[in-house]
């Protein structure tokens, strides 16, 4: 299955999120494949201490093949990861048209199912509403946009769900960095939201102080595993596959 994740603003979470939840389902025995295609601030990388050569940004510039740009981290995990470099293009500007952007695109995933057979393929989009994560937004099965309770996120996330129905891409949302003391509350007005969207809600994940901790440079789902946070993920990645 082909899992897209988006946010309307940075600093949702949405790296952090997906890149636990890959790990997450490869310890289930799961073989996963994460790609990172915010080539204008890429940070897969970073979580998960990659040093490169070749990146998705090299093979879209035909300076690299496919085999070049895909790293292995744990040798004890069939889950593997597609790095970008950070670039002033955005994804589709480096094509004649957006066709041409898809079917590239569409490459990667075919060689990475043929050749290691992955159960699932997750991408990292860049925020905002833009060609870019539009694009990959169209080439997904299912879409989670991932947002904060933030007014501004909520409006951004909005517009991205009402893109997803127009692409006819099924979206999940997943509100992210929630406050515990007023949990009950933001159930009712988060519930709410989605109803009136019509869009599926993944589920709310509270701040934890165990997330904020790693600086980005580290998953707690190998390192925290029972802390609340991964907690409430694995709750959500069950849904996501079902919803």
């Amino acid at each position: 299955m082909l899992l897209s994740f988006h946010s309307y603003k940075g600093g949702t979470g949405k790296t952090t999120f997906l890149s636990n939840l890959g790990v997450y389902f490869a310890q289930q025995g799961q073989k996963i494949g994460i790609i990172d295609t915010d080539v204008n601030g890429p940070g897969i990388h970073s979580l998960f201490d990659i040093n490169f050569s070749k990146t998705l940004v090299d093979f879209l510039r035909d300076e690299c093949k496919i085999s070049d740009i895909i790293y292995k981290p744990y040798e004890n995990l069939e889950f593997y990861i597609i790095p970008a470099k950070a670039c002033e293009e955005d994804i589709t500007s480096m094509f004649n048209s957006p066709t041409q952007a898809k079917d590239k695109m569409l490459e990667i995933v075919k060689f990475m199912n043929k050749n290691l057979n992955l159960d699932h393929v997750l991408f990292d989009c860049s925020p905002g509403i833009n060609k870019s994560s539009l694009l990959i937004m169209n080439i997904a099965d299912r879409a989670t946009i991932v947002s904060t309770i933030d007014v501004q996120d909520i409006r951004g996330t909005y517009i991205l769900s009402n893109m997803s129905s127009k692409l006819g891409t099924k979206a999940n949302l997943l509100f992210n960095k929630t406050p515990k003391d007023k949990s009950d509350e933001i159930n009712d007005i988060v519930a709410d939201f989605c109803k009136k969207l019509g869009t599926s809600l993944l589920g709310l994940i509270t701040f934890d102080d165990t997330v904020a901790r790693t600086w980005s440079r580290k998953l707690v789902i190998i390192e925290e595993k029972d802390c609340d946070y991964c907690q409430q993920l694995c709750n959500i990645a069950k849904k996501l596959l079902i919803s």
